[in-house]
C-alpha cells in the first residue's frame, strides 16, 4: 500500500513523529526499555520522511495550522532532553534544515537526577552481567532469580524508591553513572540548541506519571515545568509534552491549560489520532516498532483508517 494513498484517504496531512535518542553505542540506561537507533538509521528515517513531508516547527504549525504547503507536514519532536540530542540529532537536523522541539525534564538538566525507568534499565543491565548482583536482588525481594528482571520492569512511579534499595544490593551507583556517562544535556548545551534555532518545551519536573496526580497537581506540574524553562533559558514558548501518555488526563484539565494560557501546545503519544483541538496534539512513537519510519507510518495510517467507521480514530478524554 502506497503511503500517498493512505494519507489521501485519511485526510490526515499533519504528522507528529517523536523519538528519544540515537546512539552509535549501546546505552545501558535505555537499551532494556526500547529500541535505540544508530545515527545512520535515524538519518535514513529522516531522509525517507522528507520525501513525503514538509518539515515545520511546532510554532509554524500552531500559527498556520499546517496550511499553505504543497506537501503534507511533519513536526518533529524529541522527549527527555538526552545527551545524544546535542551530540548527534541536532547537528544532523541543522545540516538538513529540519526544525524540531526538544522536551526537557527540569530536574534532570545538568544530570542532577535520573528518570526512574532509566534506573530500572541500568539495574537490569547490571543483573544480566553480574550473577552475584542478581542473586542478592532476588534474595532481597524474596523471589527466584528467574523472576527478578520481570519484577524490576514492573516497578512503577509509586514504587520508584525501591530501585534505590535494589541498587544498593547490586552495588550499582546511579550518581556515579551520571558522572561518568552523562545521560542528559547540560544547560550550556540547551542554550546552544536554542542558538541553533531549535525550540525547547517542558516534559514535567522529573517524568512524573500523571495518572498518579489529581487535577490540581496536573495543572501545577505543567505550570511549574513551563515557567522554569522560560525563566532559566529566556524562552517565550509554552510547549508541554506529557510524560508517558496523556491518557488519564481529564478533558477539563486539557481545556483549562490551553484556555488559560498555561501551555500553548500540549502533546501526547497516542499515535495518529484526532483530538478536535489544533493545540492538543497526539504524536507517533517512532521507536515503538522494529520497523523503518515509513513502515511505521503506514501501520499508523492503516490503523487510523480501520478505526474511522467506528469513530475510534478520535481521542476522547
Amino acid at each position: 500500500m502506497k503511503l500517498e494513498r493512505l494519507i489521501s484517504w485519511s485526510g490526515q496531512k499533519n504528522i507528529f513523529p517523536f523519538y528519544h535518542t540515537v546512539s552509535p553505542e549501546p546505552l545501558p540506561h535505555i537499551s532494556h526499555l526500547y529500541r535505540v537507533l544508530k545515527p545512520a538509521e535515524f538519518e535514513e528515517d529522516l531522509d525517507k520522511l522528507l520525501l513525503f513531508f514538509e518539515p515545520l516547527s511546532l510554532g509554524d504549525y500552531l500559527e498556520n495550522r499546517g496550511g499553505g504547503r504543497t506537501k503534507p507536514n511533519m513536526v518533529l519532536t524529541f522527549d527527555d532532553g538526552l545527551k545524544e540530542c546535542y551530540d548527534f540529532i541536532a547537528p544532523l537536523l541543522k545540516k538538513k534544515g529540519v526544525p524540531a522541539t526538544f522536551f526537557l525534564n527540569n530536574k534532570f538538566i545538568d544530570n542532577r537526577g535520573l528518570f526512574y525507568r532509566y534506573k530500572a534499565s541500568l539495574l537490569i543491565h547490571q543483573l544480566r552481567n553480574d550473577c552475584r548482583s542478581k542473586e542478592k536482588v532476588a534474595a532481597f525481594l524474596k523471589i527466584s532469580e528467574e523472576q527478578v528482571e520481570t519484577s524490576v520492569r514492573m516497578i512503577g512511579w509509586d514504587q520508584r524508591a525501591l530501585l534505590e534499595a535494589l541498587a544498593v544490593e547490586a552495588e550499582l551507583d546511579f550518581a556515579g553513572y551520571l558522572r561518568s556517562r552523562p545521560v542528559y544535556m547540560n544547560s550550556n548545551e540547551v542554550e546552544d540548541i536554542l542558538e541553533w534555532g531549535f525550540d525547547i518545551g517542558a516534559h514535567s519536573s522529573d517524568h512524573v506519571d500523571f495518572t498518579s496526580l489529581d487535577a490540581s497537581e496536573m495543572n501545577q506540574q505543567v505550570k511549574a515545568s513551563v515557567e522554569d524553562l522560560q525563566k532559566r533559558f529566556g524562552v517565550h514558548t509554552a510547549y508541554f509534552s506529557f510524560p508517558f501518555t496523556s491518557d488519564g488526563v481529564p478533558g477539563e484539565v486539557i481545556d483549562s491549560l490551553l484556555e488559560e494560557g498555561t501551555a500553548s501546545a500540549l502533546l501526547g503519544t497516542a499515535g495518529l489520532k484526532r483530538t478536535g483541538k489544533w493545540s492538543y496534539i497526539q504524536r507517533i512513537p517512532m521507536e515503538k516498532y522494529e520497523m523503518p519510519a515509513l513502515e511505521t507510518l503506514k501501520a499508523e495510517y492503516l490503523s487510523y483508517l480501520l478505526k474511522m467507521p467506528l469513530g475510534r480514530n478520535r481521542l476522547r478524554q
